[in-house]
């Protein structure tokens, strides 16, 4: 029965959302109601999402991939697009209202500068009509472009970290970072298969997950020995993140248990590279999203690098980038984070919300002194949608200059 409870609530949304849309259109952009296309148009719209959700939840009940997975695609796409109509349609509203103003407002008298003054009119009526117009058509545009992005291949690439005092042995050691995929919602093992065989050609030396790896803790074990399986020199090391307490942290754990893959929660691993030791140390997720988790976070941080040699160099796992702080503070070299998605909105490979919150480590390189991060957009997503910030597996190279 707990199956019907999303269905009612995804409904819901669907319904409210677009009785929204049409009382936008027929209140506020009255004329554009009289065309068949936009009138059938807006109310197909969420009917269609309705359609969407029931196709969605068919698909989970009767456990076919397919259905669930089309079915959510297609909630998520007109969810995106009432949204889009929401934001777009009261400001064509207002223009509309600004230009049946002008065209109410008496004309000049005098014919030397009536014509004139009248042509100027004119310009403007155009001006506002189009721009009312072009508004929707611009948020629709956005949003399709945004849906299909989020299906786009994981960009692999190599990204190079510079530690002046970085010793000889790490030169040119490069991590395959691994961070919410989210396998079961959008992304599946084929995926993580891709991302291996893209990764191959630059020659990783470790491969290190941040959480968040699958919100089907059935996938997980394939997933993990498909890693494996990679043959990276230097092995797989993991860490939870929040989901992976939502699914269930105990039958995580068991399943990393009985995989080749070591999990670290509040510990490190020294490994020897090249006669020098190189430190991974993995801190636990806080699983609260509210009230003071950075000080649980920080009492991980401090667990997970106890056993630290002092002359090791350090990189710290950790689901939530809010760890750079404490790192920098403890002298850990650097840190590898997700959780955050980059938002799922990018402008110039930074968050587009990185403006509006300047104390937030949202997505990309940040440091703190000698201290350095990288937050990961990450592999997968819990909605379909990025503009400006493709999924990425990004390779982390250590350099000295």
């Amino acid at each position: 029965m707990r199956i019907f409870y999303p269905i009612i609530f995804a409904v819901s949304i669907m319904v409210i959302f677009g009785f929204i849309e049409i009382l936008l259109i027929r209140t506020l952009n009255r004329d554009w109601w009289r065309h068949r296309i936009i009138k059938y148009g807006s109310i197909l719209l969420p009917l269609g999402g309705i359609v969407s959700v029931i196709l969605w939840f068919s698909g989970i009940a009767n456990k076919i991939d397919w259905l669930a997975q089309s079915g959510a695609i297609m909630t998520a796409s007109v969810l995106v697009l009432l949204l889009g109509l929401m934001i777009s349609l009261p400001l064509s509203g207002i223009l509309n209202l600004i230009n049946k103003g002008i065209e109410k407002w008496p004309k000049p008298e005098n014919p030397a500068t009536g014509g004139n003054g009248s042509r100027i009119d004119e310009h403007r009526r155009i001006f506002l009509k189009g721009t009312a117009a072009a508004l929707p058509f611009i948020s629709l545009s956005l949003g399709t472009g945004g849906i299909a992005s989020s299906f786009t291949e994981t960009n692999v690439y190599l990204r190079k970290f510079i530690f002046p005092n970085l010793p000889p042995e790490l030169e040119r050691f490069r991590i395959l970072h691994v961070t919410d995929s989210h396998l079961g919602i959008y992304k599946y093992v084929y995926h993580i298969e891709e991302i291996l065989q893209s990764a191959r050609e630059y020659k990783p030396d470790i491969i290190l997950m941040t959480g968040d790896i699958a919100d089907e803790l059935e996938l997980l074990p394939e997933t993990l020995q498909l890693i494996a399986k990679f043959g990276a020199p230097h092995g797989v090391y993991g860490i939870p993140g929040n989901h992976e307490y939502y699914r269930g942290i105990d039958k995580f754990k068991e399943i990393h248990k009985n995989s080749p893959v070591p999990l670290l929660i509040d510990a490190g691993e020294t490994i020897n590279v090249n006669g020098v030791s190189l430190y991974i140390a993995g801190a636990d997720d806080p699983r609260s999203m509210h009230g003071n988790y950075v000080e649980t976070l920080n009492k991980s941080i401090d667990k997970s690098i106890n056993n630290a040699p002092a002359e090791s160099f350090k990189i710290l796992l950790s689901h939530r980038p809010e760890a750079l702080d404490r790192a920098a503070e403890l002298g850990i070299n650097l840190t590898l984070s997700g959780h955050t998605h980059g938002g799922q909105i990018g402008l110039g490979d930074r968050s587009f919300f990185e403006k509006f919150m300047p104390d937030r480590y949202l997505w990309g390189e940040y440091n703190i002194g000698n201290a350095q991060m990288y937050v990961s957009s990450g592999i997968g997503h819990w909605f379909p949608f990025r503009l400006g910030c493709q999924p990425e597996a990004p390779i982390i190279e250590l350099a000295s200059t």
